[in-house]
């Protein structure tokens, strides 16, 4: 049986539009050829569609510290679109942390008309507004008591990365990527593990190896290099993320060190391209996707019935051993 994303590639298009073309979203222009593609894509597949009838209206509010074009929003984007079009829904808004956080009235009655949220995170002060619109609200890695809550087990990922480092000879672990928020820095999940497996292992702390770049691609290049001129002894650099990892492989290249036989790096969420760069990158994979058509699901489920649900849903996450972190020992 033929997919949304089977009609997209076929029209070589994507699965947002699509989904917007069928629905005849009035707030989406498509040019006719576009469409035209589209309604042919469905014809030759023979995709079988629900014609609009009250769709319900999704709005998706993401987190500050990534840009729309990160693979890891991206892809929880695409699960909720790819369930929200075989369920009379589609994404009606995508919000910001940031626009949220400015929101004037024009925005806010926006808000106040869809039928439900799903959300990576909230501005300081807004949690009180969106819950008082009285929506269904799923959240999307990151638990809010009585919401419910879908994500993976942050403690295990990061641990599962640490284990590997430490089980290939590494002691000299450099840090590089977020939370941006500085006072919450050193208390995020991600360096409570960190510091946690190297006391285990008799491995001191060392501060000179930890950086928060606030998820920003370009300090994170200058912290790269900054880390290896200040501390040569690095040993592995972990990423905060793929996109971040990607970012340290280009510095390590440029100034002429190796991977892995220089330095090693290692990732978190596995995106698309991760097993195809040079060399290609050990990371965590994440269900992303996944966590996108559970939160979706989750949240028509609500809408549909009118109960509100209250439990915490994690999906396992799996390590991902390729060339860029040297063999253990």
């Amino acid at each position: 049986m033929a997919t949304i994303r089977d009609v997209a590639k076929e029209a070589k298009v994507s699965i947002t539009t699509v989904s917007k073309v069928l629905s005849n979203d009035p707030s989406f222009h498509a040019s006719e050829s576009t469409r035209k593609r589209i309604m042919q894509a469905v014809k030759d597949l023979g995709y079988k569609y629900a014609e609009k009838k009250s769709q319900i209206r999704i709005g998706c509010i993401m987190s500050l510290t990534y840009s729309y074009s990160d693979p890891y929003f991206s892809d929880i984007l695409s699960g909720i679109q790819t369930y929200c079009a075989s369920h009379n829904a589609f994404i009606s808004l995508i919000v910001s942390y940031s626009q949220l956080r400015d929101a004037k009235y024009d925005l806010e009655k926006q808000l106040q008309e869809l039928d439900g949220f799903i959300i990576t995170d909230l501005p300081e002060g807004r949690f009180e507004f969106i819950t008082s619109l009285g929506k269904k609200i799923v959240f999307v890695d990151n638990y809010v008591d009585s919401y419910c809550n879908v994500g993976f087990n942050d403690i295990y990922a990061n641990q599962l990365v640490m284990d590997h480092l430490i089980n290939c000879g590494y002691r000299k672990i450099a840090y590089i990527g977020g939370p941006s928020d500085a006072p919450d820095f050193l208390s995020s999940s991600r360096l409570i593990v960190y510091r946690e497996v190297l006391r285990r292992q008799n491995i001191p702390y060392d501060p000179e190896l930890i950086y928060d770049c606030g998820w920003d691609n370009k300090l994170c290049a200058m912290q790269t290099k900054e880390l290896l001129t200040k501390r040569p002894d690095t040993q592995v650099i972990f990423a905060g993320s793929d996109s971040l990892a990607v970012v340290i492989l280009s510095q390590l290249k440029e100034i002429g060190m190796k991977c892995p036989d220089d330095i090693g790096v290692v990732g978190f969420n596995d995106i698309m391209l991760a097993g195809s760069f040079s060399p290609s990158l050990t990371t965590v994979r994440l269900p992303s996707i996944e966590m996108g058509e559970l939160a979706a699901e989750m949240l028509i489920r609500q809408i549909k019935t009118n109960t509100t649900l209250n439990q915490q849903i994690l999906l396992p996450v799996e390590l991902k051993v390729r060339e860029s972190t040297r063999k253990i020992n």
